[in-house]
């Protein structure tokens, strides 16, 4: 295993709010990172490193989809039962879980920021690749390529040079499309509030995505101009870290408000 990579679990003394952190498919929880010193102390955080990833390129090919799916959606059970409120942060793949959850689950979620919402894909050249670089190994210099540095972190999988061991994983990608197509479908019944952010150089989602997303009613759609999949510019972190900033301190307002209510036994 990928010691770098683990699940994250934070359970402070008394606490009815708990953030739970969806990750992409060969990401981690770490990739949210930048978002956790926003978290208020009281809350509780739940990371998920979903089955197969911070380990070696086979063990993709060892799980699948609907493993994926049971991990989600157990911790979501476990959650729901101890913590009053749900707040989540999603990336890539992680937000199609997110989404189904809210379609499914409308009452116990706050909020949600999403990262990436592939409701519309293509690979660039340039992802291509990227994909292939990390793949492989390689290590790209921060400075001179943030791009494909921000997606060697954010990758989990331990490189094999060999880049046919990566055969295996076409069942995920197809098992992951079919994923998309699901989720398109139960968008409409999505109520619960969500900050969403597309970037405008993608490598992996395509801006064919941004009409439906920009439809949406629950859907607040900020379109990053300078970033990637897994890359922000300062720039553009400050705005998602506003935005969740903001999300955090609207939930301990209405928190605020309902402990006035029972305290007051009503």
């Amino acid at each position: 295993m990928n010691g770098q990579y683990h699940h994250i679990f934070r359970d402070p003394p008394g606490a009815d709010t708990v953030v739970l952190l969806l990750h992409g498919i060969l990401s981690a929880p770490q990739y949210f990172r930048f978002l956790l010193d926003d978290i208020p102390q009281q809350y509780a955080v739940s990371g998920i490193l979903l089955d197969g990833h911070g380990a070696p390129a086979k063990a993709i090919s060892g799980t699948n989809m609907q493993i994926w799916k049971a991990q989600v959606h157990g911790q979501f059970r476990r959650l729901s039962a101890q913590y009053r409120h749900i707040i989540v942060a999603a990336h890539s793949m992680g937000t199609l879980f997110a989404l189904q959850l809210a379609a499914e689950h409308p009452k116990q979620i706050r909020a949600m920021l999403l990262l990436g919402v592939p409701l519309a894909v293509h690979l660039t050249p340039f992802g291509a690749l990227c994909s292939a670089a990390v793949g492989s190994g390689y290590h790209p210099a921060p400075n001179r390529f943030p791009r494909a540095y921000a997606m060697q972190q954010a990758c989990s999988i331990l490189p094999d040079y060999r880049l046919w061991r990566y055969l295996p994983w076409i069942p995920r990608y197809l098992e992951l499309f079919a994923e998309i197509s699901r989720t398109k479908n139960i968008l409409h019944r999505v109520a619960v509030p969500c900050a969403v952010f597309q970037s405008a150089h993608d490598e992996l989602v395509s801006v064919r995505a941004l009409p439906q997303l920009a439809a949406h009613p629950s859907f607040r759609l900020r379109v990053l101009r300078e970033s990637s999949h897994f890359y922000y510019t300062t720039a553009d972190e400050a705005r998602i870290r506003g935005a969740w900033r903001k999300m955090l301190r609207c939930n301990q307002h209405l928190r605020g408000k309902t402990s006035g209510i029972n305290e007051k036994g009503v």
